[in-house]
């Protein structure tokens, strides 16, 4: 075999193989091309959304309801949002607004003191937190729970 027709049998191979990888590269360009519109779309919704109202930090019941409890408690230096975020939002999503895997707390119709009584003795499957909180931290949630508006 010469040079040239080594050359050409090459040629021959590499065009064989280049229409599939354009074709190939063609149709990614073309997914990503519609993956990046349809992402833009979906961005630009979201942006040109109007903002929910209960959203704004200054109209939260949540933070309503934690500064009136955390000027009652100031003497214990407590942020009770911040200690309701980290033991009872795993199952009280919202700040205790939204039902989820617990009930919704806002708007109850029980008493202070069943309230206590559950956050310390706990209910099935809900476990007591009488050994993990102190007294006035326990006070502090009930208020808390109790401040919550029903929306």
């Amino acid at each position: 075999m010469d040079g040239c027709t080594l050359k050409w049998s090459v040629a021959v191979r590499r065009s064989t193989y280049k229409p599939y990888k354009r074709i190939r590269e063609t149709l990614m360009y073309q997914d990503f091309k519609l993956t990046r519109i349809v992402a833009s779309a979906i961005f630009a919704a979201i942006a040109l959304a109007p903002f929910p109202q209960h959203a704004m930090a200054e109209d939260d019941p949540t933070e309503i309801a934690a500064a009136i409890v955390d000027e009652q408690y100031s003497e214990h230096k407590m942020d009770v949002k911040r200690l309701f975020a980290s033991r009872c939002s795993w199952c009280h999503q919202g700040y205790g607004m939204v039902q989820a895997d617990g009930p919704q707390l806002a708007g109850t119709d029980k008493s202070r003191d069943q309230v206590l009584h559950v956050i310390a003795r706990g209910k099935s499957p809900m476990p007591g937190f009488r050994k993990q909180l102190k007294p006035h931290q326990m006070d502090a949630l009930a208020d808390y729970i109790l401040a919550l508006p029903s929306e």
